[in-house]
């Protein structure tokens, strides 16, 4: 049985798929559609929130720049989070690994300050 569209009749579809050689989303099946893949910045900063939270647990805290550091290099953290902990202020005492993504401008898109977009 052929699957008609609910938003338009099979006659608008078949003009729409013409007009812009797609056919609409509802018509390919589930398995055959693919989620957008994130650009190699978002997915650098995901690898990167991973590892930190892996790696530096509640009980870390709270801890200034050079004792995380000690723990990341301790625990065998990547080169890429290391540098970009390095880059923090010594002077400052943090709380959560949250707070340090914050600060490094990793944490997640959809809870970052406005003005800090991708």
């Amino acid at each position: 049985m052929e699957r008609e569209s609910t938003k338009h009749g099979p006659a608008r579809d078949e003009e729409l798929k013409h007009e812009t050689g797609v056919e609409p989303a509802e018509d390919i099946p589930v398995a055959e559609r693919q989620a957008p893949e994130p650009d190699v910045r978002e997915a650098q900063e995901i690898a990167l929130r991973s590892e930190l939270a892996r790696l530096l647990t509640r009980d870390e805290f709270p801890a200034e720049r050079d004792t995380l550091l000690a723990r990341l290099e301790d625990r065998d953290a990547s080169a890429a989070l290391i540098s970009r902990v390095a880059g923090l202020s010594q002077d400052r005492r943090f709380t959560s690994a949250h707070e340090v993504m914050v600060t490094l401008g990793i944490n997640a898109p959809e809870n970052r300050p406005e003005g800090d977009g991708v």
